[in-house]
């Protein structure tokens, strides 16, 4: 057989739409996907929800023995930001389309599940990295000030802030690049399988 011929037989396969089993299969192969993100979800959610609001008391604490203005300021930051962060990974599991038991209802709800919380990592710079990273600065830095009121930049700090530094750029492209490969492929299959089961 030549290689035009495969190639040929190749694009057929690819082509021929799917019978009723094989879309049947096709469906539960992307449900126990699903079943698996959500559950690497849930525990992801778990932990960093925990973490948030053990750490809620420890920035009101340190309120309480700021040592001026600005540590104030960083350690209002990081309550509101441990407040925000459980809100914005509750709300992107939050589902607008409605429960049902047909396959078209299962791939749309599969979908909204799945574009939230893409869109939430690719966001993550936002609602997470800059409020924590802005926080963490102006409790550091904050602690460093002097009787007039200003802020000394030593050199430990500036190592410290070149590690920071190298900790959110990691942090952001991790969660981008999170995004684009664990839920990019799963959202187009599941538009694809959207897009066969309305063309039948």
């Amino acid at each position: 057989m030549k290689l035009d011929d495969l190639k040929q037989d190749w694009q057929e396969t690819v082509e021929a739409p799917l019978t009723t089993d094989d879309f049947t299969k096709v469906i539960a192969m992307l449900e126990q996907q699903t079943t698996k993100i959500d559950k690497e979800i849930k525990r992801r959610d778990i932990l960093e929800i925990s973490i948030a609001v053990l750490l809620i008391p420890v920035w009101i604490y340190g309120l309480f023995n700021s040592a001026g203005t600005l540590q104030s300021a960083g350690l209002i930051i990081a309550v509101l930001s441990c407040i925000y962060i459980p809100y914005r990974l509750l709300k992107a599991k939050k589902i607008n389309s409605p429960k049902s038991t047909n396959i078209k209802s299962f791939l749309e709800n599969e979908k909204q599940k799945v574009s939230q919380q893409k869109q939430l990592l690719e966001s993550v710079a936002t609602w997470y990295i800059a409020p924590l990273t802005v926080s963490i600065i102006f409790i550091t830095l904050g602690a460093t000030v002097d009787e007039s009121g200003m802020p000394h930049l030593n050199s430990q700090l500036v190592t410290y802030y070149g590690f920071l530094a190298m900790l959110v750029v990691g942090a952001y492209f991790l969660n981008k690049r999170s995004a684009k490969k664990k839920f990019g492929p799963l959202l187009t299959k599941i538009e694809q399988r959207l897009l066969e089961l309305e063309s039948q």
